[in-house]
């Protein structure tokens, strides 16, 4: 049944174009009324009609900010289907449509092109071809703005969009997050720019002692060695990192890491680690170190200029240790594997940071998290 003509009005209006249609429209007729008002007074006091004329002029303005376009935003849920939240997309796809002129929203059917399930790394790169597609469209019908993504996805797809995303070179490219906390429930998260390659700034450095519990001055880990591991393993080094309030991630992480087994040796219950999806029992090589990075508190105060200071330390703090790593080891091959749980837009920032390293992250999968040993 097709929507009244009137009610299709009123919907319009209820929009930030709509509002700005309505604000242009009235107050420049005002404005416009006035002048002949204020030459007729010319030779009087003109100030009422002046004061009038000024505040009208100004109210159009405001209509034309409020039309004017404000980037494009594009959803991307990339959790898989049993995973995936139906509320918190409807959450990501309203505060999208609410903050940007137009959104894209990528439905996970688009991502099994013909029922095919895609690689994580092909699946990135999917999606950083969609993303790269729509902000073509957007600049070459003359809008202005930025892209702002609003992405709920695992660790692993996050860090890999990331990494994929280096490559098309937005001028600008912000990253939201979704918040648990009371409130504004979508903040912007971090924007992408070479500001995040250089290192922590004086402010930073005190927002780093806050939430991770650094000392006065920026300080990195340095690499705690595996004894045990084979000499032809010693390359590997493990970067473990903690921001949300799920403590026992570390030894979960530092176990793997050690003996490259994804189940806990005292029970043979599984950590969650995968290192390969189609086998998840599957083992690989252990880490010659590890390095780990905790936050001082539960929760990272969810601000932008927190996680864009955290983002900035993860860089330099891996750096330092691949840096003392290959000093140890005498040789300059070396290859992290990154354990991680931290807000989204720091683990998609972190990736977008290391595109070009070698440097892979650890898939983890809650559904398999604590499973017992399957029977013999």
């Amino acid at each position: 049944m097709r929507t009244p003509w009137y009610r299709q009005l009123l919907a319009f209006l209820r929009t930030r174009e709509g509002l700005g249609t309505l604000l242009i429209a009235v107050f420049s007729a005002i404005a416009l009324g006035v002048v002949p008002n204020m030459l007729q007074k010319l030779w009087d006091s003109t100030w009422f009609y002046l004061g009038i004329f000024l505040i009208a002029v100004l109210i159009v303005i405001l209509g034309w900010i409020l039309r004017r376009p404000h980037g494009v935003g594009v959803v991307v849920p990339l959790f898989p289907t049993d995973l995936t939240q139906t509320s918190l997309v409807a959450e990501m796809r309203r505060a999208s449509a609410k903050n940007h002129s137009s959104t894209l929203f990528i439905n996970p059917r688009l991502l099994r092109p013909g029922g095919k399930v895609l690689s994580p790394a092909d699946r990135a790169d999917l999606v950083a071809g969609l993303i790269d597609a729509r902000a073509d469209e957007f600049r070459s019908s003359g809008a202005e703005g930025s892209v702002t993504l609003y992405v709920l996805a695992a660790a692993r797809d996050a860090f890999l969009l990331g990494r994929r995303l280096y490559n098309d070179r937005h001028a600008s490219l912000t990253v939201m997050h979704l918040s648990r906390q009371a409130g504004e429930p979508v903040l912007p998260g971090v924007t992408l720019t070479g500001r995040l390659t250089h290192p922590p700034s004086a402010r930073q450095q005190t927002l780093l002692g806050t939430v991770l519990g650094l000392p006065a001055g920026t300080s990195y880990a340095e690499p705690v060695a595996h004894p045990s591991c084979p000499p032809q393993h010693r390359h590997r080094l493990a970067f473990i990192v903690r921001l949300t309030a799920v403590t026992s991630m570390v030894d979960d992480a530092i176990c793997v890491a050690q003996t490259g087994k994804v189940r806990r040796p005292h029970d043979q219950t599984h950590t969650g680690y995968v290192f390969d999806d189609t086998h998840p029992d599957l083992d690989s090589s252990p880490c010659g170190a590890h390095v780990v990075i905790e936050a001082s508190a539960a929760l990272l105060p969810e601000t932008k200029e927190v996680f864009e200071a955290v983002a900035t330390y993860l860089r330099h703090a891996w750096a330092a240790a691949k840096a003392a790593w290959q000093t140890e080891i005498g040789s300059t091959n070396v290859e992290t594997r990154v354990f991680m749980t931290a807000p989204l837009p720091i683990t998609l920032a972190l990736g977008w940071l290391t595109a070009y390293e070698n440097i892979s992250i650890v898939n983890h999968d809650i559904r398999l998290l604590n499973a017992p040993a399957p029977t013999p």
